[in-house]
């Protein structure tokens, strides 16, 4: 791992299912009717979206992305998502406050935290108010990649790594 580099993650509260071991249940989920996990991502600066946005689409992800806070609240109430990748440091409204709107409507929804300020205690307050899991700039698209791969387990799905690059 580089230097600057930091990933932390918290144990999983979730235990991890396979779909394919529910023979006969309806499982309730947000993902689409082909079986894409469903990602909102979040992040002022464009560049990070234009960067992220293919790799996650390589996981087979659906994914929409936002460089406004109020527009991705806006698009949050009219949609769940399975996961929300989420700056924390942006202008109109923090990451911190769209975790708690995300929870608050849908605790089952994995939120991610990025930030270029890797402070602890952000990544701490995040933790406790449901994020699954931190991740601080620079970072590479594959480090996302994985904990996606991460939350989706969490979620019951499986995605699969052959579509890793």
């Amino acid at each position: 791992m580089r230097a600057g580099y930091r990933l932390m993650s918290r144990p999983y509260d979730v235990p991890i299912i396979f779909l394919d071991n529910f023979h006969g249940y309806n499982i309730v989920s947000m993902m689409t009717d082909d079986g894409k996990i469903e990602v909102l991502l979040l992040d002022d600066e464009p560049i990070v979206g234009k960067r992220l946005r293919p790799a996650l689409l390589k996981l087979g992800c659906e994914v929409e992305v936002f460089e406004s806070p109020k527009k991705a609240i806006k698009r949050i109430n009219e949609k769940e998502f399975d996961i929300v990748v989420t700056d924390i440091r942006m202008d109109e409204i923090d990451g911190i406050e769209v975790l708690e709107h995300v929870m608050n409507k849908s605790k089952r929804t994995k939120v991610i935290m990025i930030t270029g300020y890797a402070m602890m205690e952000l990544a701490r307050q995040a933790m406790e108010k449901g994020a699954f899991d931190f991740i601080a700039k620079p970072f590479k698209p594959e480090d996302l990649r994985i904990i996606i791969v991460k939350a989706a387990e969490a979620l019951g799905v499986k995605l699969s790594h052959a579509q890793q690059p």
